[in-house]
């Protein structure tokens, strides 16, 4: 009864709103607003907020995966038992869909002017966020989407799996509110109708389920930081696409594909995408540590991307403790790298890219 009482005193004063209990409405967005939502640094400051609202999260890990076992099914009794086990924790995620009544569309991409051209064919939202790597995370109401990755280029539907919520902190930094509060979740619009239309054009049939899946996680494994994202995606898939028929496809099997297809990729991803002077790249290359964490930054961190780049990264990683020191004081001293934001008492220093990033270059040159 006390921890019952305390998580909801403390949801009341993070989002200052009068009254109490299931009944109470949140007001206007304000700037208190986003004052308090500012000041939610941990999972049970989240679970809180998000339980006003009728959401019910879970905490991540810092590679984004649920911590917990059985996500998909937890409801706000469960949620709220594990801001008391995981009050370390800094971020929370969310099953989108009808559970929760969410969809999120995620741009993975730093282009403003993709941001505009999906404001245009799916609606404007008055919640966006802001991902650490600098895409963007578009709130709706849910209406009967699934879980479409790539629905066009760069672009999710994320009607179904795991979200990462507004607000959390992951090693690469902060999902930030960049339009809206969370009083907003009580307002959100749904997609344009058409687009849900379209989604849901048909099943897999029987005989082709096997190869379609095989054909799913290829093609979206390019955008999967870990395996337990692939095998998220494509459980997902295959609940809302492949026909049940008399024999249904079974988890076991989704893993074994999801895991066959990792095993093929081998976790690959692209790196080294910045554009550099001859004097700079001379200097990256005589020393061998620099490079290499100049390299892992390129993958992990796109071209508008605000980053942390603190000492714990060394033991993260299994790096000897003093490179990251030096390579931060190196990029730095190269002009590769610029510091946004001072370290704080309770805040880590963010840096962004000073150099131009190939995918920038191109897009520039395209026209676009």
């Amino acid at each position: 009864m006390a921890d019952s009482r305390y998580m909801s005193g403390l949801a009341s004063t993070l989002l200052r709103l009068p009254g109490s209990g299931p009944s109470a409405r949140p007001p206007a967005p304000s700037r208190k607003s986003h004052s308090a939502d500012a000041l939610m640094r941990d999972f049970p400051a989240l679970q809180a907020a998000y339980a006003r609202y009728g959401i019910a999260t879970y905490p991540l890990r810092a590679d984004k995966t649920p911590a917990v076992s059985g996500y998909r099914h937890i409801g706000a009794p469960y949620s709220a038992e594990l801001a008391m086990k995981f009050p370390d924790a800094t971020a929370a995620g969310f099953v989108a869909g009808r559970r929760n009544g969410i969809t999120v569309i995620d741009i993975d991409s730093t282009d403003d002017g993709l941001v505009q051209d999906v404001q245009e064919r799916f609606g404007r939202t008055p919640l966006q966020v802001r991902t650490p790597s600098g895409g963007r995370h578009l709130y709706f109401r849910h209406g009967g989407e699934t879980r479409a990755i790539r629905a066009i280029p760069d672009v999710d539907i994320l009607g179904a799996g795991n979200v990462v919520a507004a607000l959390s902190v992951v090693p690469k930094g902060r999902y930030s509110l960049e339009r809206g509060s969370l009083v907003d979740l009580d307002r959100l619009p749904t997609l344009r109708a058409d687009i849900a239309s379209r989604e849901r054009a048909g099943r897999v049939p029987n005989g082709k389920r096997n190869k379609a899946l095989f054909r799913y996680c290829h093609d979206i494994v390019v955008h999967c930081d870990t395996l337990d994202q692939l095998i998220d995606a494509a459980c997902t898939w295959a609940s809302n696409w492949l026909e049940k028929g008399t024999e249904p496809v079974t988890s076991i099997e989704i893993i074994k594909t999801a895991n066959n297809v990792w095993r093929f990729r081998e976790g690959r991803k692209r790196v080294i995408r910045h554009i550099v002077n001859a004097s700079v790249f001379s200097a990256l290359s005589k020393d061998p540590a620099v490079m290499g964490v100049f390299a892992y930054l390129s993958a992990e961190n796109g071209s508008n991307a605000e980053f942390m780049l603190a000492d714990g990264l060394a033991q993260a990683r299994g790096w000897p403790r003093r490179i990251v020191p030096y390579a931060r004081k190196t990029l730095l001293n190269l002009g590769i790298i610029e510091c946004v934001r001072q370290r704080g008492k309770n805040t880590p220093a963010l840096y962004r890219w000073a150099i131009t990033l190939e995918d920038t270059i191109r897009h520039t040159e395209s026209g676009r």
